[in-house]
């Protein structure tokens, strides 16, 4: 598959999927490596504070503008029931305490990052005007990208 070209107003959310791509990247590594569980644990709760609980209020401030558009509609809803999910990983993370579940939570990230870039985004772009864009452009301008791999406690290795 040919790499898509993101508009520059979305690329910082999209840099900021390539972190949670790598979270979960060493998330599976953990399993695999059975790692400590209470690590693992650590490493999503810290994961959630410093990146994708943002990043989700972020999309859901500014990208549910658009359910307006029809053609939207769908994806956008899609995008807000996969965020309901994936919160409830963190918001008890008491449950984070199998191997299977760690699995379950960087199955559900990955296929929502990747419905994001390779259909919402896509979609978000080819639908709503310049001028929405540019506002778009505004509100991402200053965000930043939080990487993983600065997690003090290296449990995937």
């Amino acid at each position: 598959m040919a790499p898509i070209k993101r508009s520059i107003e979305l690329q910082p959310l999209s840099r900021q999927h390539h972190n949670g791509l790598f979270f979960c990247l060493l998330l599976e590594k953990g399993v695999k490596k059975q790692a400590d569980k209470i690590l693992m644990r650590d490493f999503c709760q810290y994961f959630w504070e410093k990146d994708l609980q943002h990043h989700f209020e972020l999309e859901e401030k500014h990208l549910t503008t658009f359910s307006f558009y029809e053609e939207l509609r769908e994806g956008i809803s899609r995008m807000m029931e996969e965020h309901v999910f994936i919160r409830k990983f963190f918001t008890n993370p008491d449950i984070l305490n199998e191997y299977s579940i760690f699995d379950q939570l960087q199955q559900s990230v990955d296929k929502h990052i990747r419905f994001e870039e390779r259909e919402l985004f896509p979609l978000i772009q080819q639908i709503i005007n310049q001028q929405e864009m540019q506002m778009l452009g505004l509100a991402f301008e200053n965000e930043t990208n939080n990487n993983c791999a600065s997690y003090p406690i290296k449990f995937w290795e």
